[in-house]
Formats: structure tokens, sequence, C-alpha cells
């Protein structure tokens, strides 16, 4: 049995499960593995995926992305605001118990979600999604400090929610930018 031939046809299928099994690429543009001619292993090349950024998902896409995204963000701003105006009334137990479980911003990011490939997904989305986590605490702590020592005062300023909230409009604005 010839050796060298069935370790170059070995070589040769790894190359091939490296690269995808197939490119589109008729010149590889990275060298995996090389040796020099006669010391009985071969020259293994493949395509590797080209380096730099992704190439961004359709502008319609992200337009409704972002779109989504905002609508949500306006939600927790309307919320917050009724919160505002309720405080101290009968009216703010129930919206309390409301914004305490209020999880419309899981429902937006899958649905902003579906708009993308794992290809073309920019990496703002999953930013935004961390912002408007930390904005809807915001809201549950502000939310929490109502209690019947405190209905006769004055709400509590709502800054770290308008922040937040601030934060995730830009990152839906980068969504729709694709970055």
């Amino acid at each position: 049995m010839n050796h060298t031939r069935t370790t170059a046809v070995v070589l040769a299928a790894a190359g091939l499960l490296l690269a995808g099994c197939s490119s589109n690429d008729p010149a590889p543009d990275k060298t995996v593995g090389a040796a020099s001619p006669g010391t009985g292993t071969a020259t293994l090349e493949a395509s590797l995926p080209p380096d730099g950024p992704k190439k961004p998902a359709p502008a319609g896409n992200r337009a409704v992305a972002a779109k989504i995204l905002h609508a949500n963000v306006q939600h927790y701003r309307d919320s917050i605001n009724t919160g505002r105006n309720n405080w101290g009334s009968p009216k703010f137990g129930p919206w309390q118990q409301q914004a305490l479980l209020d999880l419309t911003s899981e429902d937006a990011f899958r649905k902003a979600d579906k708009q993308f490939t794992a290809d073309n997904e920019p990496s703002s989305i999953n930013t935004w999604h961390d912002d408007i986590a930390a904005a809807t605490a915001a809201i549950n702590q502000w939310a929490q400090k109502n209690t019947i020592d405190t209905t006769t005062k004055p709400a509590p300023a709502t800054t770290d929610v308008d922040k937040a909230l601030a934060k995730a409009d830009k990152d839906a604005d980068q969504v729709a930018a694709g970055k």
C-alpha cells in the first residue's frame, strides 16, 4: 500500500471538510498547511471566510427591525409616564403590577431578530436587548419605591429610566444602520 498517496488523500479530504466541502472562490486565499515536496506530506489549501465586517442585512429588514425596537422603547416610555401620573393614587397599584410583569421587550427582540440571519445580524440588536433589559429593571426599581408612606410625596425622578430608554433608542438607530 502506498502510504504517501493515502496520506495525501486523507489530508485533501480533511481540507475539503475544513473548507465546507466547496468553495465558490476559484483561487484559495489562505494556505492552511504546507510541506516541502518529496517529504511524504501534501500541501493542504482551503478557502477560509473573508476577514472583515459582515455584509449588512438589506435596508428594508433593518428598517423593520428598528421600527419594532423603537416601538417597544416607546411602549416603556408610555408605561413610565402612566406610572408617574398614577403615583400616589389607587391606580398606581394596578400599574405597578403590570409594569413588574411586562416582558414585551422579549417579544419585540424576537420579532426584530427574525429580520436577520446569523450572517447579517448587526451586533447592535444584542446591545439593544441588554439596554432595554436595563431600562425595564430601572422601571421595576422605580415602581417598587412606591409604598404606603411615600404615596403622599411627589414621585421620585425617573432619570435612570429615561437614560436607559434613550440608550435603547440609539441602539435601535444602530440596528437600522446595520452596525
